[in-house]
């Protein structure tokens, strides 16, 4: 009779293969800055909105050139267009265990927390 090792190890190998590398912090969603997001209609109107690509906020519209995630850390080098021009903006996402997002532009050492909106209630 056969030994089943070498199938089980290659069905082992094959879904592990299928598991994503590493579960990245889900950053997707829209954002107030420093106070929670209510998502009823009495939030600031400056949101941040961030995708995969890009993020937008007052800062302007940033897109990603390189992202790097390593645990529950993300840091972006991006590409920001502001009413003077383009600029360069090297940006960091922590992800909080209480569902906040603290961020930090790293060459202003501009830094907030991002408190995400409830699903479909973006801050109106």
């Amino acid at each position: 009779m056969r030994s089943l090792k070498p199938i089980a190890l290659m069905m082992v190998t094959a879904a592990a293969l299928a598991l994503p590398a590493a579960a990245e912090p889900v950053l997707t969603g829209t954002y107030t800055q420093n106070q929670a997001c209510k998502g009823n209609g009495n939030d600031p109107k400056k949101l941040v909105k961030i995708n995969d690509k890009d993020v937008v906020s007052n800062f302007g519209p940033c897109t990603f050139l390189d992202k790097q995630t390593t645990g529950r850390t993300t840091k972006a080098q991006a590409t920001c267009k502001s009413q003077s021009g383009e600029f360069d903006v090297a940006l960091v996402f922590t992800l909080k265990d209480d569902n906040t997002v603290d961020f930090l532009e790293e060459s202003s050492n501009y830094k907030s927390v991002l408190y995400r909106c409830p699903d479909g209630q973006p801050g109106r």
